[in-house]
Order: C-alpha cells, then structure tokens, then sequence
C-alpha cells in the first residue's frame, strides 16, 4: 500500500498531531480506506496510506466548500458599550449554547452528525466561567476581543495549493498573521522572549490550523462534579487552572479515523506507551494560561 510520509506534520507538536487527524478526517470523507500513523524514527512525522487521490487538493477542497454557515457556526450578539456585536466565539450566553446543542441533536436525528460532533466538542450546557458565560473546551486559547471561530474562518479562507504543500510535505510554512495559539512557537511571553512580542506581531501556518480545528470532534467535551458548581473536561486532557496538561499518544501501525478516536479516549497519563498495539510514544504539552485569559500549549515532552 502506498505511503506519503508528511513531514510538516509533526506527531510531537499540538499542532502538528492534531492537524493530522484532521487531515484523517478530510480523507475519510472522500475515502474509508484512508489511514494515519507516525514514523518512530524521531522525526514524529505523520504518514497517511490507503488515499489514493490528490492529498492537497483534498485540503484545499475542504477549505473551499466549508464558506458560510456551517454545521459548526456558533454566532452570537453581545452587548457592548458601542451596542451590540456580532460574536463567533465559544463562550456564549449558556442559553445560546444550549440552543446550538438542541438545534446540532435535531439535526443529528435527521442524519446529520457534523454539528453535533462539534457541538460535544465545543463546551456543554451546564459548565459557566466567572462571567456566568459558557465554559468552553481547554484548547480554547483566545481571550479579549479576540473570537475562537473568526479565527478559524480567518486560516480557512487563506489555504491554497501552494501554502497546503508547504505545511504538508515541507513544513515550517508559517507566514503573517492572527492564530489559534496551538503551535508551542506561538506563545507570545515577553518574559520568555528576547523582545517584546507585541513589536514582532504573530504569524499562523493557516492550512495546518484549519486541519486541526477538523480534529476537535474527536476530544469531546463532558460535564464533571456539581459542588460547588460544574465544570467542564475535555478529552486527552487533565488537571485544572494553572496545572492543566494535554496529553496524547502516537502509533506507528496506521489506523482510521473511528479507531484513532478510539485510542484518543484511552488514559494515556497513566496507560503510557502499549508497544503490542504500536503505541511506541507518549507525549504531554502543558497548557499555559495568562492572567488576560489567553492559553498557548507549551513545548511538548516525549517518553
């Protein structure tokens, strides 16, 4: 069976793990037979085989028919001072959320799953922040006036042939512009830099993003404890405030995507590598947060 080794998709990096399962998502779309797995050679790279078509062209496609409203579109208004503001963002008004969950389920029922797929991964309908919003999944990064969906409307509409290529089968392919805060090398700490970041400005490998936000239906999101009030944990990741950690494990036999969403529920915190099912290394990422509400994964660790 053929293999195309990707080595702009790096299994050791939040960012690049993701953005291969949802590239995995992409492909299984157009193709069952499309399957994912990642070299132990030490590069980490992501491999697909079993696709036999045109994998940049299946990118930049998904991009391409994903304008407009979508299955996952959660649009809000939110009074502000200047009046109301059109919001597309994760942490709505909690009625507003549970109406996205109803309308996703009734949807669902008509044979419909995307919506709902994301809905259970975008938050749930009891958890609330300090400000009485809803509290969302823990890869929800962005914070101020800064909008979780707008910023992945922003990488969708900017792949192409050329800048997919690049993130793919060269990598490093990161160019000017707002992100996710997915990428370790997207922290913006000035005590962590040699200048201050604001003056350097941020920059977002947009098809590797937008692959990635293809990937948060397989970490759900699920209530937790009622005292004193819910919470919220999402799949692969552990902790809370300031000592939350994601951790995600890779394989070198290649999978699908209903078997990779299956290895994701495992406890890899505890489980580690499982070496028999081609488990070969185990990875954890720390997800920091500052005290304006913006998160970054930090730096992964491999065992």
């Amino acid at each position: 069976m053929t293999r195309l080794v990707l080595p702009g998709l790096n299994g050791s990096n939040p960012l690049g793990f993701m953005a291969a399962l949802g590239l995995l998502n992409v492909l299984t779309r157009e193709c069952a037979q499309a399957r994912l797995g990642f070299l132990d050679d030490g590069s980490f790279a992501a491999f697909v085989e079993g696709f036999a078509d045109d994998i940049i062209g299946a990118v930049v496609l998904s991009a391409t028919q994903a304008g407009g409203t979508q299955p996952w579109s959660l649009t809000y208004e939110k009074e502000e001072k200047k009046g109301k503001k059109s919001v597309s963002d994760l942490k709505a008004p909690p009625e507003v959320f549970a109406e996205f969950l109803n309308e996703s389920v009734r949807q669902w029922r008509k044979g419909h799953g995307q919506g709902v797929a994301y809905a259970a991964a975008y938050g749930t309908s009891v958890a609330r922040d300090g400000k009485d919003n809803t509290k969302p999944t823990a890869f929800h990064f962005t914070a101020a006036n800064q909008e979780f969906l707008k910023g992945v409307e922003s990488s969708r509409t900017r792949v192409d042939a050329d800048w997919a290529h690049h993130s793919l089968l060269i990598g490093h392919a990161s160019r000017p512009g707002s992100n996710l805060r997915w990428d370790p090398a997207s922290e913006r700490n000035w005590a962590l830099m040699a200048n201050n970041p604001i003056d350097e400005g941020t920059s977002v490998d947009a098809p590797l993003e937008w692959l990635a936000f293809q990937a948060l239906p397989l970490f759900p999101t699920f209530p937790q404890d009622a005292n004193p009030r819910p919470r919220i944990v999402t799949t692969g990741v552990a902790g809370r405030g300031d000592e939350m950690k994601f951790t995600w494990p890779l394989w070198n036999v290649p999978v699908s995507f209903a078997t990779a969403r299956t290895i994701l529920r495992v406890n890899w915190r505890e489980l580690r590598q499982s070496h028999e099912s081609g488990i070969f290394a185990t990875c954890v990422s720390e997800i920091r947060r500052t005290s304006q509400g913006f998160g970054n994964f930090g730096p992964a660790t491999t065992t």
